[in-house]
């Protein structure tokens, strides 16, 4: 994205890969979430946490296939905008790992307090920024996705700049706007998008095989 060194040297095939691969993530999301559950409900439980963890996990993989479906039919626009909201689930996931008490964070949430406004285990409010700012520790480069990504969610010069052409002549200059045409974007940004929707849905991934773990050690306690 923007403010990231861009591979220009990028073709169809590329993209095609990292569709494939969207299809290959959504899967290992899926079976990950099937492993938690199961190992659970084989013990008769169903924690509160968890439930909180299928959400955001039938959230990701919905994410992934509409980011597919927008970009089939060459509505791009609309489909970046889905990389703010994959970044979204990372940083909600990884709060629940840092509160000192998951059940308490789950009845929190669940009567609509804003995660936000909820401390961590160090006392600090969780908000967007400090989240980001510490999935960035664990996955360097976290930060700047989310912010690039959250320039796109509000109407902003980024719209202006997609939504405009300027060929420059010395002193004059043309300028194009579109109206009802499609946005046409280059295959490299094209890849460079695609890319980086892969990329936080990966991160994802991450997390979720780390609460897996947490959870497969708690779920001892009940054997």
């Amino acid at each position: 994205m923007e403010l990231q060194p861009i591979n220009e040297n990028v073709g169809i095939e590329d993209l095609n890969d990292i569709f494939e691969k969207f299809d290959e993530l959504n899967t290992k999301l899926n079976d990950v979430g099937l492993e938690i559950f199961k190992n659970e409900t084989d013990r008769k439980l169903l924690s509160k946490p968890s439930h909180f963890t299928f959400s955001i996990v039938h959230r990701a993989i919905e994410l992934n296939r509409g980011f597919k479906n927008l970009c089939d039919t060459n509505n791009w626009i609309t489909a970046i905008n889905l990389i703010r909201l994959q970044a979204d689930n990372c940083m909600r996931l990884y709060a629940l790992g840092l509160v000192a008490d998951r059940l308490d964070f789950y009845n929190r949430v669940i009567n609509g307090e804003h995660i936000r406004n909820i401390k961590d285990a160090d006392g600090n409010k969780m908000t967007d920024i400090y989240l980001s700012k510490k999935l960035d520790v664990l996955y360097p480069g976290f930060r700047l996705l989310y912010e690039n990504s959250s320039g796109l969610i509000h109407f902003s010069k980024e719209h202006i700049k997609i939504n405009t052409d300027k060929i420059e002549n010395n002193d004059d200059f043309i300028m194009r706007i579109r109206l009802a045409e499609t946005s046409e974007f280059s295959i490299h940004k094209k890849v460079d998008y695609a890319f980086n929707m892969f990329i936080v849905g990966k991160e994802l991934f991450k997390l979720l095989n780390g609460y897996k773990l947490s959870m497969a050690e708690f779920m001892k306690n009940y054997d």
